[in-house]
């Protein structure tokens, strides 16, 4: 799909991570407590750190993070909201969408349009093609996009894979209606054969919980993968080594073809912000695409980890949070994983707001725990409604 879109603008974007960030020098259990083998995963990573949620800290919590802090900036853009996405693959519920908890939590107009997409490491660039198409099309004037992920339950610390890599994160971009703002160039691709290459299997419709509890445990034992890892069915699964060969091999020529159609002159772009999968990758990609490393910036995973959908918003912020804006610059935006999916988008930015990453603390309301949430839920379904 190819798509140059024509009358939307983006405005500004926030971002956010929780406060709690993990070191591997805090894991040298999971390195059979060598120094030594800790230090070559960092050097083969590309970082030391990552950023997790606390207990009770969802995907949405770091959206409304952001977003809070975007109004702050940006009072008199609220009650302006005529839609509002959210782009995760870890909602609050299956149903209803987190976006209707969101337009209430943020306080925004009960005219808001609100959905959720369900999509991954591509998420952020499908948002703004969504926002931006809602926009340019004249139904909106003003579109909300919050982008982010944190899983529902802990990572598992041994599966080395996984953990020392992936962090938590979510964003904030206001899309508004500009007749007179550059357009936005879009291309987006799936590969849907390589789907089960990162999956989360067990717990819905094509492999659902049992009624039985006792035929349940099968979700959550460990299973012993090809890589020496463990993994379980109620967990995300990910072919680390799949999902490396498609990233290279499909991802550099989507870039080229991409610039070609186009018709933009690679030099002249001041940023290739790509999806922070890690730095090898990144500069992997880049090499074979012909990119100079200099305007291809890997500090965000460096700092933050893997933020998957995430990523792309917190590098714009990394980038240029600390001037308050873009300026006018040339910025190609790439995303690729999971589905397998990808998509680019070329933005000629025109002073668009950010603001630097921010960092979220604990809640601190017990009532956030998962474990009070099941007392709560139990409570409501009974009819003691006492608590909102």
């Amino acid at each position: 799909m190819f798509a140059k879109i024509q009358g939307a603008h983006i405005a500004a974007i926030h971002t956010a991570v929780p406060q709690q960030e993990i070191r591997i020098e805090d894991e040298l259990e999971y390195y059979g407590g060598s120094l030594k083998k800790a230090e070559r995963a960092k050097s083969m990573i590309g970082t030391d750190r990552r950023r997790v949620a606390f207990p009770g800290q969802t995907a949405s919590d770091l959206c409304q993070a952001a977003a809070t802090e975007l109004f702050a900036a940006h009072p008199e853009e609220k009650q302006r909201i005529d839609a509002l996405i959210f782009v995760t693959q870890s909602p609050d519920f299956d149903q209803p969408a987190t976006a209707c908890t969101l337009q209430h939590r943020l306080g925004l107009p009960q005219s808001c349009a609100t959905f959720d997409v369900n999509q991954g490491c591509a998420g952020y660039v499908y948002g703004l093609w969504l926002a931006g198409t809602m926009v340019a099309s004249g139904s909106c004037g003003s579109v909300l996009l919050l982008v982010g992920d944190a899983p529902y339950r802990p990572r598992d610390l041994r599966n080395r894979i996984m953990a020392p890599i992936f962090g938590d994160a979510g964003s904030a971009t206001l899309i508004k209606r500009d007749v007179n703002a550059p357009p936005l160039i879009f291309s987006i691709g799936t590969d849907g054969a390589g789907f089960a290459h990162i999956i989360q299997p067990g717990g819905r419709a094509r492999v659902p919980f049992s009624e039985k509890f006792e035929n349940n445990r099968a979700f959550f034992e460990d299973i012993q993968g090809a890589d020496g890892y463990p993994w379980r069915l109620c967990d995300t699964y990910m072919d680390g080594a799949a999902v490396f060969n498609f990233t290279l091999r499909v991802i550099p020529e989507h870039i080229r073809e991409f610039l070609e159609r186009s018709g933009a002159d690679a030099a002249a772009i001041d940023y290739f912000v790509l999806h922070q999968a890690n730095r090898q990758i990144i500069s992997e990609i880049a090499r074979k695409a012909g990119l100079p490393l200099e305007k291809t910036p890997s500090e965000t995973f460096s700092r933050y980890g893997n933020l998957s959908s995430a990523s792309i918003p917190a590098s714009l912020c990394d980038l240029f949070g600390q001037s308050g804006s873009t300026g006018r610059r040339k910025i190609m935006l790439c995303g690729y994983g999971i589905g397998l999916t990808w998509a680019s988008c070329l933005w000629e930015a025109a002073n668009c707001a950010c603001a630097p990453v921010l960092s979220v603390p604990a809640p601190d309301s017990e009532s956030a725990s998962p474990e009070a949430q099941v007392k709560f839920w139990c409570k409501y379904i009974q009819g003691e409604r006492n608590e909102t």
